[in-house]
């Protein structure tokens, strides 16, 4: 017996279920080219810091990327374990520690956006531009209704 792989509701005009299955599908996908990379889920957003701000803080790293220290150094440690970063003691003062990328990590935004190029490739494929910029119009909508002070039972 064939199994269909679509496992949303069938119902007719709805959105939400069918925005869910999508991004539920996007994020495993997306998590798998995170693991290809040797990341989990999150660790990209600190991955790109580093890169980016080569001597980063970790207090720094935290505030940036809005997440509590004890959440980064939790993933610093993974990722020092894995390969992506070191740590180093800053120069001039001995108390504090600075992250750095290794050569893998600096590899790594590019393979993963070249992955996710190819996810959005694979989104659009069959729809014009027009449709692409309508659906993307009509979803930017949905989040701005979202994000509204009505609540759903208003």
């Amino acid at each position: 017996m064939h199994r269909n792989k679509y496992h949303c509701p069938p119902s007719e005009g709805m959105i939400g279920p069918r925005i869910n299955y999508l991004a539920k599908h996007m994020r495993k996908v997306f998590n798998q080219t995170l693991a290809q990379q040797g990341l989990f889920s999150g660790q990209q957003d600190i991955l790109f810091a580093i890169v980016e701000n080569e001597g980063i803080m970790l207090g720094e790293l935290a505030d940036m990327l809005g997440i509590a220290v004890a959440t980064a150094s939790i993933s610093v440690k993974r990722m020092e374990k894995s390969g992506f970063i070191i740590k180093k003691t800053d120069e001039s003062d001995a108390r504090i520690t600075r992250l750095y990328p290794t050569e893998k990590a600096k590899r790594a935004p590019e393979n993963i956006r070249s992955k996710m190029d190819s996810l959005e490739a694979l989104l659009k494929r069959g729809m014009t531009a027009q449709e692409v910029n309508t659906l993307s119009k009509l979803l930017e909508k949905a989040i701005q209704n979202m994000q509204g002070d009505v609540g759903v039972n208003d």
